[in-house]
């Protein structure tokens, strides 16, 4: 089999399994999905544009190969999950629901890229930014944070000494 024909079963076993993946939740949205409510309501683009600031203020080093919303989404859901670096890229391959959250990427990131993205953020002092991004818009649609221990306590686990806590 020369490398053509590979290259070829190789994009139509993909396109094969990202329909049946689509057709898989096109059945499941006759359930109630929450996490695909909450996506459709909050604004992801100022939260590109703190990460963006990030990757921009240095020639792009070690940025990552996922698009930044898919990485902040990761951040979030293992928050709000309670998942660890290594569990999140395991519920993403588990859970129907993950997938569309991250609009069905054709890359997602293992452990190492996830804690780097999280380290950016904490080395830029960008957490209390974002995550306060995020529950302002969480508590303008209703969601309100009653125990105030999400999200901010994950990045203070995380925080570099060179930030100074407020």
């Amino acid at each position: 089999m020369d490398s053509f024909n590979v290259l070829t079963i190789f994009i139509l076993i993909k396109i094969l399994t990202d329909f049946a993946l689509k057709e898989n939740y096109k059945r499941l949205q006759s359930i109630e999905n929450k996490l695909a409510e909450i996506d459709s309501l909050i604004d992801w683009k100022p939260f590109h544009i703190i990460f963006e600031s990030i990757y921009f203020k240095r020639r792009a080093l070690h940025r990552p190969k996922a698009n930044v919303i898919v990485m902040f989404k990761m951040l979030v859901l293992q928050q709000w999950n309670g998942l660890s670096d290594f569990e999140i890229e395991k519920q993403y391959i588990d859970r129907i629901y993950f997938r569309k959250f991250f609009c069905f990427p054709e890359y997602i990131p293992d452990s190492a890229p996830v804690w780097l993205f999280r380290k950016k953020a904490v080395d830029n002092c960008k957490e209390e930014e974002i995550w306060g991004q995020l529950q302002s818009q969480l508590n303008c649609l209703g969601f309100e944070n009653k125990n105030g221990t999400y999200p901010r306590l994950y990045f203070y686990l995380f925080r570099s000494w060179a930030c100074k806590i407020g």
